[in-house]
């Protein structure tokens, strides 16, 4: 298997801002967010594609989709909506090989800077640290947040 950035998240050998885990996935904060919040849930069963995944896994996926989107509008009241996004595929601009879901939140009138955010996001690769500091807090006062199965 080549290089992934999510399996050696999974391992411990990469860093991440850890929201929840459990045996089957994993929720991130993405560190190059298109909204402020934007979380990645990330199966630790490595298939590249939707429809390799056990459909449990699947469904477990989308409920801690939910349970993410209820503390993101607990700790933050101008999110007004959500995208969820599974990129399947490297023609549908899936970066890492790896199924994962995209939970954005959205406020009103964040279209414009939302889009340009997507086409610019891996661009911004300056002040890691304080990067990584910042979605650390984040990542716990979404914990703090997330409603129980």
């Amino acid at each position: 298997m080549n290089q992934c950035i999510f399996c050696d998240i999974l391992a411990g050998n990469a860093p991440a801002s850890v929201v929840y885990e459990d045996d089957l996935a994993i929720v991130i904060l993405d560190l190059f967010p298109v909204s402020d919040g934007h979380a990645l849930i990330i199966a630790r069963q490595h298939v590249a594609r939707v429809n390799e995944l056990s459909s449990g896994v699947a469904a477990h996926m989308m409920a801690l989709a939910g349970r993410v989107m209820k503390a993101q509008g607990h700790l933050d009241r101008s999110i007004e909506a959500h995208n969820l996004l599974i990129n399947d595929g490297k023609v549908a601009n899936q970066h890492v090989p790896h199924v994962h879901l995209h939970v954005m939140p959205r406020r009103r009138g964040d279209s414009v800077q939302s889009l340009l955010n997507w086409s610019t996001r891996f661009l911004h690769r300056f002040n890691m640290q304080s990067r990584r500091q910042r979605l650390d807090r984040l990542a716990a006062a979404l914990r703090e947040q997330l409603p129980a199965e």
